[in-house]
């Protein structure tokens, strides 16, 4: 797998345009990875990531996409580095209807992989 940044963060892009939301996570996250949705507590772990993936999906009745608006990239070299975007995605929900989520997001990578995914919008999978 490449290890410049903008091929690497292409190729998340390019899961979730395809909807392949727990691949991206197996493929690109470490397995010590965290992630964090505005404020709320981090959830810690790949393999926990996933399941929370798989069980949120199970409530997505359509998916309609993502829209990219920004993308900057801080690369280091090596696979190391952050890239921010902002982002449109919508979806239909079978407990919310449609969902449309404006967002700003931070990764954070290390060797290849995201370390640290923090997400900045109007989406709180909790409530």
């Amino acid at each position: 797998m490449s290890q410049n940044l903008q091929d690497l963060h292409a190729q998340v892009i390019e899961y979730m345009k395809q909807g392949r939301f727990v691949e991206g996570i197996e493929d690109f996250y470490a397995e010590d990875a965290t992630a964090q949705e505005n404020t709320n507590l981090p959830t810690v772990g790949r393999a926990t990531m996933v399941q929370n993936e798989r069980e949120f999906l199970t409530k997505v009745t359509a998916y309609h996409g993502i829209e990219i608006l920004a993308t900057a990239i801080d690369d280091q070299g090596g696979g190391t580095g952050v890239v921010l975007y902002e982002a449109i995605m919508q979806w239909d929900q079978s407990d919310k209807g449609r969902v449309s989520v404006n967002q700003v997001v931070v990764e954070r990578w290390k060797d290849g992989k995201i370390a640290h995914i923090r997400f900045y919008g109007n989406f709180d999978p909790g409530a």
